[in-house]
């Protein structure tokens, strides 16, 4: 007898998902976040062979017109996910494996590689530029949506929706203004997910992305927890700041942007 089809379920295994987790603790970190922290924002399908998971769908529906995708599993034991994936327009963060079944079943895409880096524990040497950088509190949203408002990148925009007081949030100040922030998107006890780093033009090259950074990280050491990121291959810079930093490659996947009608564009809001 041959092998058991793969078939698809509208759910996750939890107690599986630990154990991948645990191996492999950036992959699976917003799966395992998500399932606990935001259960009303995203939906998951399970790829199964008899009862073993060999592959799953993170669908985030936080801007429904516009759903975040994150995949796990071969492209040869999970490929029955693609009938799965929401209609254009998305975005599919992919293992590299599964991009010709992603593209067969959904059309072209614009693909971007992106490197997930993970960081041991042990705090790299403290840089503090001429800058405020802590921590944001409720009292700090006012200057957070400023920020968002004037900001040209779609990353900085999303931060207009920002809740410092339910979210990790950092920020670097100069007056009364916000010049660079950073977030911990996810915020597990064993590992944080850094994203959202982003420092004025007119601010750059003093050290304040560095410093951000750094309060995130030890705010995660405190917390005993690794830090991880997500970026994207072509932004060497970012590359070589996360590297200074103590953090090292661990894979690398795909970013795949499904194009939709006109003005349905945006960031991606992880």
């Amino acid at each position: 007898m041959g092998a058991a089809p793969v078939e698809l379920r509208p759910t996750i295994d939890r107690g599986w998902l630990e154990r991948a987790q645990g191996t492999d603790p950036l992959v699976h970190a917003y799966a395992l976040w998500d399932l606990d922290r935001l259960p009303d924002r995203v939906r998951f399908v399970s790829a199964v062979r008899g009862e073993a998971t060999v592959g799953y769908l993170l669908i985030w529906l936080g801007r429904p017109e516009r759903p975040v995708v994150r995949w796990f599993g071969s492209a040869e034991a999970a490929a029955r996910l693609a009938d799965a994936l929401p209609d254009p327009p998305f975005v599919a963060i992919i293992p590299v494996g599964a991009e010709p079944a992603v593209l067969a079943a959904r059309g072209p895409a614009e693909a971007r590689p992106v490197l997930l880096l993970l960081r041991e524990r042990g705090m790299p040497a403290a840089v503090r530029p001429r800058t405020e950088i802590r921590r944001l509190t409720r009292s700090d949203r006012p200057a957070l949506e400023a920020w968002a408002r004037r900001g040209a990148d779609p990353a900085v925009a999303e931060y207009a929706a920002g809740d410092p007081d339910a979210e990790r949030i950092w920020g670097a100040f100069e007056g009364p203004d916000l010049v660079g922030v950073a977030a911990a998107s996810v915020g597990l006890p064993t590992i944080w997910v850094l994203a959202g780093v982003y420092v004025d033009p007119s601010a750059r090259r003093r050290g304040i992305g560095r410093a951000i950074v750094r309060e995130a990280i030890a705010a995660a050491e405190e917390a005993g927890a690794r830090a991880g990121v997500y970026v994207r291959e072509e932004a060497v810079p970012a590359q070589r700041l996360y590297e200074s930093l103590g953090f090292r490659p661990v894979g690398r996947q795909l970013w795949l942007e499904f194009p939709g009608p006109p003005g349905t564009g945006g960031g991606d809001g992880r």
